[in-house]
């Protein structure tokens, strides 16, 4: 199993509690207060239905138009979509400021952030930006019923987005980072004295998700940075096995426990032969989890000229290695959600073939003169041996099984998987296959309670689905801090 669905309900009435609050508020209150923050102060107007509002996986964004014709793009973080979402945010601006500072891709302006103090509407915290007139590339490339590359594509358009997706790729490897850790801006000024530092842990999509939708804590401490790939390889593993453990629900019966409890003892048996020698300490490389094609948009069809990069959440420094490997995005869906070699791995393989192809050819324009040792073809090609490409897989990505695509190429391609699979101790297996068991039990019986006391919630007022919120830190031993929210002004009173 992927997710908690007790945890996925508490999300769904946390959710239906706030988007209460924001379409209250969605009106003269948002304007009013947007317009306070405009270096102007000029009066401005929503500048759509709230039904086109567009919703993200973890963002709702507004558009609203000012008297002089200048438009912003107002982005809130959904509650019961995204934890620490003033963290996410803070991050998330750093970050920004500091491709735009240091790079030349185009990133949309920040006229206005906050985190949830700031923010008189109680909605918790915000951005506000330059809206960019444009297309999603999402709607040139994806399918319009499934996440992945469209079949009848031209390959010029791919390759057109391929490139300058490799040209930004390539600037922010320039970027070197002396520890592993999300980047915090230690400076409040405005952008001309902006500095940043690595002083905050990793703010992983999967860590996040392993938390938002498992109902399992693997963040760390608030300030833990790692200095070297195999501490920080270590940590990821550990924190799959954690919500292997932690999660009631994390496997599906007996014999899934026991491949996924083999299958991450493996992981962590091969972490020392999969870090690249001489790269353990950094320097270090910029990742983002959500930076792909389908987050850019481009000024037109015909052109396909990228005008904005966007969607810059999930951002941290990792090792380089990673930052160098096979993208996960070269067909838009991740081969982690793939259960069967078909098809899609072979048009996965092939655009791994242009992907490389454009690299070699550009990785000189943008970089200069590198050894060749150095370059990121030549790094990416190491990380193609040894399943380490696929190992990486399995670390950006969360809720692996172990039919997944990178699992399957990884053990096929470990030699002696079979020998550090026999190196497992047999009684541990077996203690973790029969608490797993007892676990999906505990769940079974609990979900059911949960969904009666939901569908009562749903049919009362705002007052019952706080109380199911409740009931679920008492009975479900909810962590609070899923809840901290209801703290802002909008929900106290």
């Amino acid at each position: 199993m992927d997710w908690d669905d007790r945890v996925l309900l508490d999300n769904n009435v946390s959710f239906f509690l706030w988007i209460r609050k924001y379409d209250e508020a969605r009106g003269e209150r948002l304007t009013d207060w947007v317009s306070t923050l405009h270096k102007g102060r000029l009066p401005c107007r929503l500048a759509t239905h709230k039904l086109e509002d567009r919703r993200g996986a973890y963002n709702i964004n507004c558009k609203v138009v000012f008297d002089n014709g200048e438009k912003w793009m107002v982005r809130f973080p959904m509650v019961g979509k995204v934890m620490h979402a003033d963290e996410k945010v803070e991050i998330e601006v750093a970050t920004m400021k500091l491709i735009r500072q240091q790079t030349s891709i185009p990133i949309p302006d920040i006229k206005a952030w906050g985190l949830a103090v700031d923010n008189p509407l109680g909605l918790g915290p915000f951005i506000m930006m330059e809206f960019i007139e444009g297309i999603g590339v999402d709607e040139i490339m994806q399918n319009t019923d499934a996440r992945i590359m469209r079949e009848d594509i031209n390959q010029d358009v791919v390759e057109k987005i391929f490139r300058q997706t490799v040209r930004f790729q390539l600037q922010l490897r320039k970027l070197d980072f002396p520890h592993i850790g999300s980047v915090i801006s230690n400076s409040t000024s405005s952008e001309p004295g902006f500095a940043t530092t690595i002083s905050s842990r990793p703010f992983t999509k999967k860590a996040h998700d392993f938390l938002a939708d498992g109902g399992v804590d693997v963040l760390g401490p608030r300030d833990k940075i790692y200095s070297s790939a195999t501490e920080y390889f270590h940590h990821i593993v550990d924190r799959d096995l954690k919500q292997l453990h932690k999660q009631l629900n994390s496997v599906d019966n007996a014999k899934d426990a026991r491949d996924k409890f083999i299958y991450w003892n493996v992981m962590k048996s091969l972490i020392a032969r999969q870090v690249l020698p001489g790269r353990d300490n950094g320097p270090f490389k910029f990742m983002c989890d959500d930076f792909q094609p389908t987050n850019m948009i481009v000024n037109n069809e015909k052109d396909l000229k990228i005008i904005a990069v966007i969607d810059w959440e999930w951002s941290y420094t990792g090792p380089a290695q990673m930052a160098d490997s096979t993208p996960f995005w070269l067909l838009i869906e991740s081969p982690n959600a793939w259960t069967s070699i078909d098809k899609r791995f072979a048009r996965f393989q092939e655009n791994l073939e242009l992907f490389t192809r454009i690299l070699k050819e550009e990785e000189e324009n943008v970089l200069g003169a590198v050894p060749e040792n150095e370059k990121p073809s030549a790094l990416l090609g190491e990380c193609q041996k040894h399943g380490r490409q696929w190992f990486h897989f399995l670390l950006r990505r969360g809720f692996n099984g172990p039919n997944c695509v990178p699992f399957v190429k990884l053990r096929e391609e470990t030699e002696d998987w079979d020998k550090l699979v026999s190196a497992i101790s047999k009684e541990e297996i077996e203690a973790f296959v029969q608490k797993k068991v007892a676990d999906l039990q505990t769940y079974e019986k609990q979900l059911a309670e949960t969904q009666e006391r939901y569908q009562a919630a749903l049919k009362g007022e705002s007052e019952d689905l706080a109380a199911f919120l409740d009931k679920n830190v008492e009975i479900l031993h909810i962590d609070t801090q899923r809840h901290q929210w209801r703290s802002w002004s909008c929900f106290d009173g």
